[in-house]
């Protein structure tokens, strides 16, 4: 997320909602005065990126100069290193220049003497020279906008807004986001003993695994431990072989091979975000009030390197970490053995059966869902008694119920 200098101990989370509209659909002379800013901001802001990137210090004067003359009063924020709404702190960090800097031109807060406002169910943007452009916010947008702000409430919700067309990407729509932002003092770790756990593992072949548990440090006990898939990708498949297998005979070669190969790729940022919100939501009605504290077991970018949930599990981190950032939730990203006996440190055998991976110790007896036993290593640290295992119930096969009753 771009925007100035955070303070030191504070976090910043934040929530984007994002609208499109037609081009076509709006009022044709307001659009032009709009296509008219974008190319005067990108140009200024392209001067002004490479000139900080370069340390010239004469060009970064030059395209503050341009700025004044160029661009409108309310949008000269976006170079102000105390806005908000500074688009260029992270510079000298960028290995090449963000899109959100040379193609979003158009960002800044959402008051009535700024560039855009809110009003009547409308979303004013000015442009400049007296011209408004007025785009319908849905009765669900304004809704939304509202409930997100009830979450974090009595915390003051920074709004800003994101505009982007771009004349060789889907140049039919003109893409609008709203986003929320919130500043809090850093969670601090709370009692474990009285508050919800929440350990949600990612190490799992097809998704997320969770453990709701409480505590009261002589006993655990585990509300809920539920399993989240991501989309079916079968279905993807076998349209892609589909596509594969018209082309082989020749039909429309070029077109069925790309939509093969897009039909391939397993991209589900919309359930990562989804995934996470689910957790946090089931979290909270778990706790009853009391406090949170959660970790998500990530795995090794090294580990899931080639494999089609790449994406999907590293991505969980970041969408995680705004999500408790939002809610002022103590969270950590912390990887615990799956591997190795929780009650004697022996090595853990496997056995894998149709819907499970059992994990099991021969020296103790030890034996639960593979996916629930890094659960156990963290309520060792957090200095917590174990609970009862396996923490749902497994059908067993025949070779470990025999190794088990002996």
């Amino acid at each position: 997320m771009e925007g100035r200098n955070r303070k030191r101990g504070v976090v910043e989370g934040f929530r984007v909602l994002t609208l499109l509209y037609y081009v076509s659909e709006l009022p044709a002379s307001a659009f032009q005065q709009l296509k008219e800013l974008f190319r005067v901001y990108r140009a200024v802001a392209a001067l002004y990126f490479w000139s900080k990137r370069l340390n010239l210090d004469e060009g970064v004067e030059l395209a503050l100069e341009r700025a004044k003359l160029l661009v409108p009063s309310y949008y000269r924020h976006a170079f102000d290193e105390d806005s908000q709404v500074y688009q260029f702190s992270e510079v000298e960090r960028m290995r090449r220049p963000r899109k959100v800097v040379l193609q979003l031109p158009f960002v800044d807060a959402l008051h009535y003497h700024c560039g855009c406002y809110i009003e009547g169910g409308k979303l004013v943007v000015r442009l400049g020279n007296r011209e408004r452009l007025e785009l319908p916010l849905p009765e669900r947008a304004l809704r939304w906008l509202r409930e997100k702000e009830d979450e974090v409430a009595p915390l003051k919700v920074t709004k800003i807004v994101r505009i982007q067309w771009r004349e060789d990407k889907r140049p039919e729509y003109l893409k609008v986001q709203i986003v929320l932002r919130v500043e809090r003092q850093k969670p601090v770790m709370p009692d474990p003993k009285g508050a919800l756990l929440c350990y949600a593992d990612a190490n799992s072949d097809y998704g997320i695994a969770c453990v709701f548990a409480l505590s009261n440090g002589t006993e655990t006990k585990v509300l809920e431990t539920p399993k989240l898939k991501p989309p079916n990708r079968g279905r993807r498949l076998r349209a892609a072989a589909k596509r594969q297998a018209a082309a082989a005979y020749g039909h429309k070669r070029g077109i069925n091979l790309a939509l093969a190969r897009r039909s391939t790729r397993f991209r589900a940022k919309g359930w990562v975000k989804a995934a996470t919100a689910r957790i946090f939501r089931k979290a909270f009605q778990r706790a009853n009030g009391r406090s949170v504290i959660m970790n998500f077991d990530i795995p090794d970018p090294k580990s899931v390197k080639g494999s089609y949930l790449q994406k999907t599990l590293l991505s969980l981190r970041k969408v995680a970490r705004n999500l408790a950032n939002w809610f002022g939730v103590y969270a950590t990203f912390e990887c615990y053995h799956s591997t190795v006996c929780p009650y004697c440190g022996s090595e853990l055998e496997m056995i894998y059966t149709r819907r499970t991976r059992i994990a099991y110790c021969r020296k103790c007896g030890f034996y639960d869902d593979r996916d629930y036993v890094p659960f156990y290593h963290w309520l060792k640290e957090l200095g917590l008694p174990l609970p009862k295992h396996p923490l749902q119930r497994i059908e067993l096969p025949e070779e470990l119920k025999l190794l088990t009753s002996s």
